[in-house]
């Protein structure tokens, strides 16, 4: 057990001081603007951009008015700067980078969302519909795919908690107690969670009391109401199985506020430098574990039987601990923040020119190694295939569709760009509705409604069979999605619910 706390004490400390030591330049930087208050005017403007960055003061308050050095903001030179910097600026916009490019909606991301969860929600179940052995394995990749659900946690989260053109975090993050942003995120997908657990409890204790008894199952009640059964490699899994997710994604959020401002402050370069020490960490371990246990060819997904693994403590470890999960949140922040500073300034001059390839290249090359991995080409590791491939591709391809939603809408310097066919395809009004309304509810609904048609304790007792055929199975995905329909129109959008939520919210803070 001691080499395992130590593990996990070396990787968190790690994942939360990394960012900040990356960005140590900054605060050398101001440490010998106090020790030199007057430096050389080559290395002026550099001092006094770092000076801003990390105090958080405007530009122009630690600008002398004649240029040639740096003085520390006081109450009466920020009001003459302030007037000046008025008086000189032709407009608010090119003041401020960031009221020019302003940040808008990009729908395409709420498509994804429902797209990925789709084919999680086939992954688990498809064997029941009886599939050819081809479309089985290609189902079989929901391990993979859920690595891309967290980058894009992460991409969104940066997105909307960090400013455009601007390497600075938001007002919001900064300002609002970290407590309380914390709870308001955990609890825009709490109350539906604790709702499922609610209506699917009876199904749940009847299955944990067949196999374990009453101490388990309480047990595992408490672990499933806390979303702290990811801690647990061999009991993720338990009750509603897929809100390991969950789990994890509170661990994520919860070490945000923390990480989100030091990444806010890094430019492009140190985000280049921070990216790359956290995809260090976060692929070392794998190689380490298809290494020591020799699974290098081992697609886990497709296994038939989890007693065929060699070691499904470890494995479970590596895909479940919301330590390991934080690092693919990182990565997806550090994607989004390189692409919000595109119009920053001092990055202008780095913009590379997209088009309708730099989507399809990326979406083609993952599409091809899936097919690859489904025929046998490509035999690999879920973790290793997750880590090294599938993760860096998808952020990859994040990228571009931010950058081409960006230029779609014409809010870019050039005022407008070439038209992305699969951001169009993915801006669709119907998948996007998909995706903001109903992609949650059926992720957290789907397990359950999935025992109910295909778990053997459970199917006898109802049906006296397991439903298994492609019939059922299409049976089974209607009632998922009819029922998140439900949920949604009932509950997600209740005001009661609402109100509750935000109460609670305030009640917890105040109390943390």
């Amino acid at each position: 057990m001691a080499p395992f706390v130590v593990h996990y004490f070396l990787l968190f400390s790690t994942l939360i001081v990394v960012p900040s030591l990356l960005n140590v330049s900054g605060v050398t930087a101001f440490a010998a603007q106090q020790s030199h208050p007057f430096p050389k005017s080559s290395h002026t403007p550099l001092l006094a951009e770092k000076s801003r960055r990390m105090t958080g003061v405007p530009n122009v308050l630690v600008r002398l008015r004649g240029g040639g050095g740096v003085a520390p903001p006081s109450s009466s030179s920020s009001t003459r700067l302030r007037v000046g910097a008025s008086a000189a600026s032709p407009s608010a916009s090119d003041a401020d980078p960031a009221a020019k490019f302003k940040k808008m909606r990009i729908s395409a991301f709420d498509s994804m969302r429902f797209i990925l969860i789709m084919a999680i929600v086939c992954g688990h179940f498809i064997q029941f519909a009886n599939p050819s052995e081809f479309i089985r394995r290609l189902a079989s990749n929901h391990n993979v795919l859920v690595g891309a659900f967290f980058a894009l946690s992460g991409y969104v989260t940066a997105y909307t908690s960090t400013e455009n053109a601007k390497m600075e975090p938001s007002q919001k993050l900064v300002h609002t107690p970290k407590q309380k942003w914390i709870l308001s995120r955990v609890f825009g997908y709490y109350p539906l969670h604790l709702l499922v657990l609610v209506l699917f409890s009876p199904l749940f204790l009847f299955v944990d009391l067949h196999y374990n008894g009453w101490s388990t199952a309480l047990i595992n009640g408490i672990l499933s109401v806390t979303m702290t059964q990811a801690w647990f490699p061999m009991n993720a899994e338990i009750w509603n199985a897929p809100t390991w997710f969950l789990s994890s994604l509170t661990f994520a959020t919860a070490i945000m506020p923390f990480c989100l401002p030091s990444i806010a402050y890094m430019n492009k370069m140190e985000l280049r430098k921070t990216g790359f020490w956290i995809f260090m960490v976060y692929v070392l371990p794998k190689i380490g574990y298809a290494y020591d246990l020799n699974t290098w060819q081992l697609a886990e997904g497709v296994m038939i039987s989890a007693k065929a693994h060699p070691n499904l403590a470890i494995f479970n470890m590596q895909r479940f601990s919301p330590l390991f999960v934080v690092a693919e949140v990182l990565l997806g922040v550090i994607a989004c923040r390189f692409v919000m500073l595109d119009h920053a300034p001092g990055e202008e001059t780095r913009l590379r020119a997209t088009n309708s390839l730099s989507t399809a290249v990326p979406l083609a090359t993952m599409m091809g190694l899936l097919w690859m991995r489904a025929t046998g080409m490509l035999e690999l590791s879920d973790l290793l295939f997750r880590s090294v491939l599938f993760v860096p591709l998808f952020l990859r391809f994040l990228i571009a569709i931010h950058r081409n939603t960006v230029q779609r809408n014409g809010s870019g310097s050039s005022g407008g760009g070439s038209k992305d066919p699969l951001v169009t395809i993915l801006s669709n009004e119907v998948l996007v509705t998909l995706g903001k309304d109903l992609s949650f509810p059926i992720y957290l609904l789907h397990g359950p409604i999935g025992y109910l048609f295909f778990k053997k304790l459970v199917a006898k007792q109802l049906w006296g069979h397991v439903l298994k055929g492609p019939t059922y199975f299409a049976a089974y995905l209607a009632v998922t999605i009819l029922s998140a329909l439900v949920l949604q129109k009932t509950f997600l959008q209740s005001k009661t619910v609402h109100n509750w939520s935000q109460q609670t919210v305030e009640t917890l803070s105040a109390w943390m």
